[in-house]
């Protein structure tokens, strides 16, 4: 089954090259589909249109809402410059039935797509996704009726639903602010950046904002906190400023990376963890003891989840696997390894405002900085060197297993203990460490995750590991 010329399937969405594999039409065509699953399993009668800075994004979110006019939808509201987790959240709160966001989150400028949220605040399940790739196989039944929206859509400013998702999530928080703390937000020019310097400033601090303007090239930034490239003017700023911490968001702000006081990165999982200790005195009664988390999370999370007692599953990467198990309650809390986190009591989706009020929780009840509060959980739970980046090239699994295990043998003198393949090629080494080799979904190439002993040496290890890999998938691509 080929799906025709279009965006491509995602870890969330529908994701292609502007100009090229995403146009209005095709948007268009993803948004019928995806309209025609939702609809069997749920009324769709309001439809929450959003886009953000990206180029095109008006005018796919026009083709959008003509699309479901076509399809019988009776309302459709567009919003300019609307947060993803902002749409979640008026879908969970009944402001809307379903939301689709024009948007490539962290990818590159020049790349967008289409994001879908349904009730009760989710996004799609893999089985609807699944359902939607087959329908776009069929080109027939794929195009959307030709339709004129003007008559049944409503434009409205962001501030009308942004302003509500951040009244919600500083109402998360418990712990009155002890002192005016100031935070840098950077949005690195997507849409997240003003409400989220509103709910610091609804949180009790003082928030520093910069790239908080949205802007279609994202100011020649990777809209991506995980890169440490886009993560440096917030952290320079930190450190000018004198702030408390820092937050950056990528281009749709459903993923977020937070500084310490020093201008240093806390990574996804070490803010989890963090997050994870403390939820303790205020866990829901009846609460499943269990987190679910992505074969990309670090080790931390296993080791403090393990000690409170939670067991810990681990499944592909994109929260939604771990959306349907919060929905179920068959988890508690759930983070992925790209600043996605997301908690049972605040929500069944990532949402880094709902993220930020309980880290204001942590902040004022302890009344400690935030380097020593993570300093610590990492002195406790043993600090290992994180690593991502990508290679170009492609290979089979088996091609890929063979690659990684001689990579490791030959750099580091290990063998895995163990290999699991829940997304990608995941081998297990001693102490923790790991080693994970995943097919891109969206760019292509060939993605490398993992943690290995903070030694002086591991720099050059992680080099040659890389470098290794890179050799041999471009091996293994030129025989293709």
């Amino acid at each position: 089954m080929n799906p025709p010329l279009g965006p491509r399937p995602s870890a969330d969405g529908w994701r292609g090259v502007i100009g090229d594999e995403f146009t209005a039409a095709n948007a268009a065509t993803v948004a019928a589909c995806i309209l025609r699953v939702v609809r069997q399993a749920q009324p769709c009668d309001d439809l929450l249109i959003g886009f953000d800075g990206r180029e095109q994004g008006e005018a796919a979110a026009n083709a959008v809402a003509a699309a479901a006019q076509a399809l019988g939808v009776r309302r459709n509201t567009v919003v300019p410059h609307l947060p993803t987790p902002t749409a979640t959240h008026a879908v969970r709160t009944g402001a809307a039935d379903a939301a689709l966001l024009i948007t490539a989150s962290h990818n590159p400028p020049n790349w967008n797509g289409v994001k879908a949220k349904v009730a009760p605040g989710a996004p799609l399940t893999s089985e609807a996704e699944r359902r939607v790739v087959e329908l776009l196989s069929r080109p027939a039944d794929a195009s959307p009726p030709p339709g004129d929206a003007r008559a049944t859509t409503t434009w409205k400013p962001a501030a009308d639903f942004t302003d509500p998702h951040v009244t919600a999530a500083a109402a998360l928080a418990r712990e009155p602010a002890r002192r005016l703390l100031r935070v840098v937000v950077d949005g690195l020019h997507g849409v997240a950046g003003t409400p989220m310097a509103k709910l610091c400033t609804a949180l009790g601090w003082r928030p520093i904002p910069v790239g908080c303007q949205p802007m279609p090239d994202f100011g020649g930034l990777i809209p991506d906190p995980s890169s440490p490239a886009s993560r440096t003017r917030a952290a320079q700023e930190v450190l000018v400023s004198g702030a408390d911490l820092g937050i950056v968001l990528d281009g749709d702000g459903d993923r977020m990376y937070v500084l310490d006081d020093r201008g240093e990165s806390v990574l996804p999982h070490e803010l989890f963890a963090l997050l994870l200790e403390h939820r303790g005195a205020d866990e829901p009664t009846g609460a499943a003891r269990r987190v679910a988390i992505t074969v990309a999370t670090g080790t931390i999370v296993h080791r403090v989840a393990e000690r409170l007692g939670y067991e810990i599953d681990e499944h592909p990467i994109g929260f939604k696997h771990l959306s349907p198990l919060l929905a179920q309650g068959l988890a508690a809390a759930a983070c992925g390894g790209v600043g996605d986190l997301g908690f049972a009591e605040h929500g069944l989706d990532r949402d880094p405002f709902a993220a930020v009020a309980a880290l204001a929780d942590v902040l004022h009840r302890t009344r400690a900085p935030l380097s020593v509060l993570v300093d610590d959980v990492r002195t406790r739970n043993g600090a290992l060197r994180w690593f991502e980046t990508r290679v170009p090239g492609s290979a089979e699994p088996d091609r890929l297993r063979a690659i990684g295990v001689r990579a490791l043998a030959e750099v580091l003198g290990a063998r895995p203990q163990r290999i699991t393949e829940v997304d990608g090629i995941k081998c297990w080494l001693g102490d923790g460490q790991w080693f994970l080799l995943r097919p891109s979904s969206t760019e292509g190439g060939i993605r490398l995750y993992g943690e290995l002993a903070d030694t002086p040496h591991v720099a050059a290890q992680l080099d040659k590991l890389t470098g290794m890999v890179r050799a041999d998938i471009g091996v293994d691509s030129h025989r293709k």
